[in-house]
């Protein structure tokens, strides 16, 4: 208990507070260890004994340390026999965490409320402990026998090895500049790859998003996400506007000055892709796996409506009956 905490207690319980010389008169304190000699870093026990006035409290007072010492716990008082009813005696727990010799434990406060509700503090000695060393007798000569570090001793490599290691640098340097010289020259003489057109690569991106699962295994937000970012880039390729790291709202806004007037009526179907999608993503309303895949086929209708004018006659010879491909080749 430390000397504020106890001071604070005994005034609660005290409205008038006499004058403290009586009671510390008449109060006595020791102290002593308990076993000794302590060994470094172990506990011990202090055995604190206070002699008070009949009908009198006592409290030794001490914060996380006594000295050197940490202060480990502490028991509380106990009355000593019968013959010696005003003493109490208290058991508080050290560790030893110092270096081995003898060293000194502080004075311990004792704070004391007698009977009519005088307050006082006394001390008990300073007590002497010896720490030794926590080793085997036999080594302890040894452990303390203590030198300063030996100083740097010359390292002998042979020339032969300076030559050896040289030539090994040089032939390293040879190899990684002619593997750089390689790599660089088979770079540029690579064909480019030219991308593949905006609307093929948008519809194998969304075959690859129909067999990923992601519906089957209930990851709408997943798939509402994959599904707006395919649409994203196709749109910004094939109309020619930025979409990466655009709103929305953005986006749409300029594809109303870009897309042909023709295949305008189809933007209401990106925008309710789009904003649905958003909403999934950012909102913690739940989205319906039906609802997802009508938005999977409009994505598809609007691939159709927007193909470029090539790419839409071959598609729609491809799926003409053969009456009509006659008649158009004629």
């Amino acid at each position: 208990m430390n000397r504020a905490g106890f001071f604070a207690l005994l005034l609660a319980a005290s409205p008038v507070l006499p004058a403290e010389d009586d009671a510390a008169a008449e109060a006595r304190a020791a102290a002593e260890v308990a076993a000794e000699p302590v060994e470094v870093g172990g506990v011990f026990d202090l055995e604190v004994t206070v002699e008070v006035p009949e009908g009198a409290e006592a409290a030794p007072l001490f914060d996380a340390a006594l000295g050197d010492f940490r202060v480990l716990g502490a028991s509380s008082g106990e009355r000593g026999p019968e013959q010696l009813p005003g003493t109490l005696r208290f058991r508080l727990r050290l560790g030893a965490f110092v270096l081995p010799g003898d060293h000194e434990i502080p004075p311990v406060p004792i704070g004391i409320r007698t009977a009519d509700g005088s307050l006082a503090e006394i001390q008990t000695p300073a007590v002497p402990v010896r720490v030794v060393s926590a080793l085997p007798p036999g080594e302890r000569d040894a452990a303390s026998d203590i030198h300063d570090i030996r100083g740097p001793f010359p390292l002998e490599v042979s020339p032969r090895w300076r030559w050896i290691g040289f030539a090994a640098l040089v032939l390293a340097a040879l190899a990684a500049a002619a593997w750089f010289l390689v790599r660089r020259r088979m770079r540029r003489d690579a064909p480019a790859v030219p991308p593949a057109p905006p609307t093929a690569e948008a519809e194998a991106a969304l075959a690859r998003l129909s067999a990923s699962g992601l519906l089957e295994a209930g990851d709408v937000v997943g798939f509402y996400a994959r599904l707006a970012g395919i649409m994203k880039r196709y749109a910004g390729r094939r109309f020619e506007t930025a979409w990466s790291e655009r709103t929305t709202g953005e986006m749409l806004a300029e594809l109303g000055a870009r897309v042909p007037f023709d295949q305008s009526p189809a933007l209401p179907l990106l925008a309710g892709l789009l904003t649905e999608a958003d909403l999934a993503k950012f909102s913690d309303r739940p989205f319906r796996e039906d609802a997802a895949r009508s938005r999977f086929v409009e994505a598809g209708v609007f691939l159709d409506r927007t193909r470029p004018a090539v790419l839409a006659d071959l598609a729609a010879d491809r799926t003409a009956p053969p009456s009509e491909k006659g008649s158009r080749s004629a």
